[in-house]
Parts: structure tokens; C-alpha cells; sequence
């Protein structure tokens, strides 16, 4: 009779794995870190990289649908500040009395990831997931600071910087009962810049912690 309930609650692990009976949807909080990683600005085939990688941070809601066994969408609504800074050669060569040039970025992300988790049991499970983010930009603005003086202005304007960008996220999570945690990257698809001679894209990698409801 053991052997039996063994075998039985064994199969019945097998199953919940790859599709758990009681799966249902749920919101959830979450709150990450982002390492922002600007591209090279391009010329036809020439690329110069102009900025280095720069940190932010982003948090925001989800809201988790299953689909069929344990195959899910996740849609999402997320808020974001990040900042990068120029080179110091970049920076030499606009102008040798400036000290330092940093773009800050504040706005709004929408992602819809596609994912399918593995319930190890009913309380561990692990994720993997990918899909679209829209990016809507609400403010960046450049800062450049020389002899203690800060000037700022905005780069969304002709010739600058697009205010819109889609990502194309991938990555993969845990969670323990309703705690949450991730790692995912973000690669821009769209050119940032309000010009056709030059391309420039941003992408980021994201450690995300949260909550499930």
C-alpha cells in the first residue's frame, strides 16, 4: 500500500510539473534593477560607442493568464527611471571645459510575455518567458555639467532622440509560494534617433523581485 501511494503521489508530481490543475490567474507587484546598456551610434557600416552602460530602475504590476497545461500570457504595466553617461574621450571632443554629459529618462512600459512554468512543487516553480515590451519615453533629458553648472535640456525634440521604442524581452524566474524573482534582458529593436544617417538602440538586463496575489 505505501509503494502504491508512492508511485501514485509520483505521478501525480510528474503531471503538476508540466500541467498543474490548479493553475488560475493572479496579479502581481514587481519592483527591479536595470542595467542600461546603450548601443553604438552607426553610419552606414562605422559604429562609435558614445555612452556607457548606466543603471534604473523600474516597478510596476502583471497580470498572469493561463492558457492551456501551464503555458501562460503576462501582460504588464511598468514605470521606469534610468541614466547613462557619456564617454570621457566622447566628452573631451564636444567640448574639454565640460565635466560631465548624462541622459535621464523617465516613462512607461507595456510588456506582453509569453511563458510556460515548470511546478516542481506546490510551492517552487521556475519560469521562462518572451515577448514584446512598448516603451513610451515621458521625459529624458540631457545634463551637462561644467565648473559646477548643470544645463539640461530636453532631447526629444528634431534630430534628437524618438520618444517610442519596442523591445524584444527573454528571460526566466522563480518564485517560492507568492515571492517572485528574475532575470530578464530587453534588446531594443527600433532606431532612437530622429534621423536617417544615424541608428542608435538601447537594450537593458533586469534582476526583478515581487509578490503574487
Amino acid at each position: 500500500m505505501a509503494l502504491a501511494g508512492f508511485a501514485c503521489l509520483s505521478v501525480a508530481a510528474q503531471d503538476m510539473l508540466l500541467d498543474n490543475p490548479e493553475n488560475k490567474a493572479y496579479f502581481g507587484v514587481r519592483v527591479g534593477g536595470e542595467v542600461t546598456c546603450p548601443g553604438n551610434f552607426k553610419t552606414g557600416s562605422t559604429g562609435v560607442g558614445l555612452y556607457n552602460n548606466g543603471g534604473g530602475i523600474e516597478f510596476g504590476g502583471i497580470y498572469n493568464v493561463p492558457v492551456v497545461a501551464n503555458f501562460y500570457i503576462e501582460p504588464g504595466l511598468k514605470f521606469y527611471y534610468n541614466a547613462y553617461s557619456a564617454k570621457k574621450e566622447f566628452i573631451d571632443m564636444i567640448d574639454s571645459h565640460l565635466d560631465s554629459s548624462t541622459i535621464k529618462k523617465f516613462g512607461m512600459r507595456i510588456p506582453v510575455m509569453a511563458g510556460y512554468h515548470f511546478d516542481f512543487t506546490g510551492d517552487v516553480k521556475v519560469y521562462v518567458f518572451t515577448g514584446p515590451e512598448f516603451e513610451i519615453g515621458f521625459s529624458a533629458k540631457e545634463h551637462n555639467k561644467a565648473s559646477g553648472i548643470d544645463v539640461s535640456e530636453s532631447v526629444y525634440q528634431d534630430g534628437g532622440m524618438k520618444r517610442f521604442d519596442m523591445l524584444w524581452d527573454f528571460g526566466a524566474g522563480i518564485s517560492y509560494q507568492k515571492y517572485y524573482f528574475g532575470i530578464s534582458g530587453g534588446i531594443g529593436m527600433l532606431n532612437m534617433m530622429d534621423q536617417d544617417a544615424v541608428s542608435f538602440h538601447e537594450s537593458r538586463v533586469t534582476f526583478t523581485l515581487g509578490y503574487n496575489f
